[in-house]
């Protein structure tokens, strides 16, 4: 493809900070296998970082050739990033890759065939985990905790609330294609509020659901995402989970009516989640060394859930999660593949 593409039919968004070494793959995988069928694209890297990490490697990339443009996007904010590289993008439909992804075979014509059979304003598809160890930790050996798959065709309408949303599945712009003229109608498409927390991307979904869009699956399209080691602790694990909650109660009243209301009826399910959880971590603690693996899988799970039902009580001050993560550490463990 020649740097100069005057027309593509997507821009792939891929926002990156401080991950040289994962950036590097992303790109590379979506150029070398993005698609088999000829499908036009550029790549916009929307750098967060505040010395502009990936600003050579793209100028690398364009003197090679490659259809790839580099936008700034600090300070460090994922809606920022994301709506920076919105805003660079020149194609009608846009793409979403983390930079922590690998694309299979054909992931853009798959994702793009999709929303043309279907008319949706989003396809979504699968996430599968790809461990710096080599293997699953030990409180999760299927590795179902990082994996986002749904068992479904394409076209599987994928609602991102309601008693439709498949359980145990969040709607996410990890590997996504999206139609901008019904999605990104806004100044700031992703509020920057979520944007140190996470969740600007549930924030997203939600709002263009009260709107009428409509969301599917894409079964084909798959990625791999490169989990390394820091992410397998529990510690980081309970972290999330009780981030999630926060996010979830904060981006449903942020799209919902009656926000007094809903706020204490969520608080208080989260309170009684948290007393059943707490009791449940007890006994499952107690009964851990007797149980071997089984108990501390037992046991974490119940971490988990009781993490996520606390964060529920204290949704209003959101942890500053994608802060709190260091991504120099997660750039190490990657070189260690």
């Amino acid at each position: 493809m020649s740097a100069a593409l005057s027309a593509p039919a997507v821009s792939v968004v891929i926002c990156t900070f401080n991950r040289l070494t994962l950036l590097k793959a992303a790109v590379e995988s979506c150029l070398r296998d993005g698609t088999r069928r000829g499908t036009p694209f550029e790549i916009v890297i929307a750098d967060n970082s505040p010395s502009g990490h990936a600003a050579d490697y793209a100028a690398g990339l364009v003197a090679e050739g490659h259809p790839v443009r580099w936008v700034p996007a600090s300070p460090p904010n994922i809606s920022r990033a994301r709506n920076a590289g919105l805003k660079a993008a020149a194609a009608p439909l846009v793409a979403f890759l983390d930079d922590d992804l690998e694309v299979e075979p054909g992931w853009l014509d798959h994702l793009v065939e999709t929303l043309e059979k279907t008319g949706a304003d989003v396809a979504i598809s699968p996430v599968r985990p790809r461990f710096a160890s080599g293997q699953a930790p030990d409180w999760d050996p299927e590795g179902a905790a990082f994996t986002r798959v749904l068992p479904f065709p394409s076209g599987t309408p994928v609602p991102a609330s309601g008693p439709g949303r498949h359980k145990g599945f969040a709607v996410s712009t990890a590997s996504s294609l999206w139609r901008r003229e019904t999605c990104f109608t806004e100044a700031e498409p992703f509020d920057p509020a979520f944007g140190a927390s996470g969740g600007e991307d549930l924030d997203l979904f939600l709002r263009l659901e009260r709107r009428g869009c409509r969301f599917v699956w894409c079964a084909e399209a798959g990625v791999w995402e490169a989990i390394p080691a820091s992410r397998m602790a529990v510690s980081y694990q309970i972290m999330r989970a009780y981030s999630g909650g926060q996010v979830f109660v904060a981006t449903s009243l942020h799209n919902g009516d009656g926000r007094v209301g809903a706020a204490a009826s969520m608080m208080s399910k989260g309170a009684a989640q948290l007393v059943f959880g707490a009791a449940a971590v007890l006994l499952a603690g107690a009964a851990a060394p007797l149980t071997g693996v089984a108990g501390r899988r037992r046991l974490v799970r119940h971490l988990l859930r009781a993490a996520a039902a606390a964060g529920k009580l204290t949704w209003w001050r959101k942890l500053a999660l994608y802060h709190v993560e260091k991504p120099p550490t997660v750039e190490a463990a990657a070189k260690q593949k």
